[in-house]
């Protein structure tokens, strides 16, 4: 979308939700819509990606009981129609070309130098922490204790200086990284190649490592999701970035958000072969289950993360047949994970079905490559750490800024008790 498509007047903005201009004034005082100022200080203008999201919710009749927040922010736009930009960049186009370390820069406004590092001693107290856990205990379980031992372990965690914040930052995506059990050798010392050795049993085949980086990048930031807002909400009121972070994994956790790859990383290693995807699909639709996978909250269009990821993991190359040895039983050969999801997408997307959505990705890819169950919901909310941060960067300066009222509907004040 180009800027001068981008913004609306007053006028058009009411002209496109079917409101006086008045309405769309009160909509700017209740929080729904941004109002902006125009080129010449006085005017306003209304960010048309805004407008047509509410103008379709209003045709739908709503979210019933939903809340809508909004929130200024310089740092994710994301485009219902099917895009999503970091500081105007696509973030597509950055998973292909840059690293996770370099988006996770431009995030946070911030030099990209030097590796990723967390000192010996914090290391040392993520790694004992790691080892009073049960060795069945999944990898981001494992993330959410380092966090709180790596917080423990440092004693200036607050200072919000954004320099500060910025270098725990990275010690802590690091520390996290570092402190896991190591299950083969690191191919080298970017993060997604230190944390391929904490989930792969072997060396990465061509395009593996390129592909589990475009996932840390995609999964990076997604505006205000449920996490994003649980942790400006910690930011807001100083909590310090470990804290914020923790705040954001433990939202971040729900079936519903970043726990749903789990699931269907079950649902690939079980489905034998292609052919069997309509009948699982049936079952599903039979017992009146919802499909994880598929369709998304937000976008209207496609998910522009689906789409790149699978790419990536689709032309990732093969992995050598002696290698699927160690495959846990019931899961596709390596290459059958393509054919499978292929056959997902078309079965689940006929008739106008919705298509995929990167939580179906991250799951091809943890199963295709071999990755230890549970990896795609590790990878996503590893990579997701990036945003929160840098939400919690631009929430600092506001302090205590969300305080929202509930509307009470219990018992009149003074009604008897009457449980006995």
């Amino acid at each position: 979308m180009s800027e001068s498509t981008r913004w609306m007047t007053t006028a058009q903005a009411a002209d496109l939700l079917g409101v006086k201009a008045e309405t769309v004034y009160a909509y700017v005082s209740r929080g729904v819509l941004t109002r902006h100022r125009g080129a010449d200080r006085r005017s306003s203008r209304f960010d048309r990606i805004e407008v047509e999201r509410l103008a379709r919710r209003n045709r739908r009749g709503g979210r019933a009981g939903a809340l809508e927040v909004v929130v200024d922010t310089g740092l994710t736009l994301l485009d219902p129609e099917g895009a999503l930009y970091y500081r105007g960049r696509d973030a597509v186009v950055l998973a292909r070309t840059e690293s996770f370390e370099a988006v996770a820069a431009l995030l946070w406004e911030s030099a990209h130098t030097g590796p990723w590092q967390a000192s010996p001693a914090a290391v040392e107290v993520g790694r004992r922490t790691q080892a009073a856990l049960p060795a069945s205990t999944r990898p981001v379980d494992r993330m959410r204790v380092v966090v709180a031992a790596l917080a423990a372990a440092d004693p200036v965690r607050d200072d919000r200086r954004p320099a500060a914040v910025v270098a725990s930052a990275r010690a802590l995506v690091a520390g996290i990284v570092d402190s896991l059990p190591e299950r083969s050798p690191a191919p080298g010392f970017s993060v997604a190649e230190r944390l391929w050795s904490r989930l792969a049993d072997r060396a990465p085949g061509p395009g593996e490592i390129r592909a589990l980086n475009a996932a840390l990048v995609l999964l990076a930031d997604h505006e205000l999701a449920a996490s994003t807002l649980a942790a400006r909400v910690a930011a807001s009121v100083w909590a310090d970035p470990y804290l914020v972070v923790l705040t954001g994994l433990s939202a971040g956790g729900g079936i519903l958000h970043g726990a749903s790859a789990s699931g269907l990383e079950t649902l690939l290693r079980t489905t034998p072969d292609p052919a069997a995807v309509p009948r699982v699909v049936g079952d599903r639709l039979r017992g009146g289950e919802h499909l994880p996978g598929f369709g998304h909250k937000v976008y209207s269009g496609r998910d522009p993360r689906a789409d790149a990821l699978l790419e990536l993991v689709r032309i990732a190359g093969e992995q050598p047949s002696e290698q699927l040895s160690g495959q846990p039983s019931g899961q596709p050969p390596h290459g059958g994970v393509d054919a499978i999801v292929a056959e997902l997408v078309r079965v689940v997307g006929r008739h106008g079905g919705p298509a995929p959505n990167v939580d179906l990705a991250l799951a091809a890819l943890a199963v295709k490559f071999g990755l230890t169950e549970g990896s795609g919901e590790m990878i996503f909310l590893l990579g997701r750490i990036a945003g929160l941060v840098a939400h919690a960067l631009e929430e600092y300066p506001h302090r205590v800024r969300f305080r929202p009222r509930a509307l009470y509907t219990g018992p009149p004040p003074g009604t008897p008790n009457t449980s006995g």
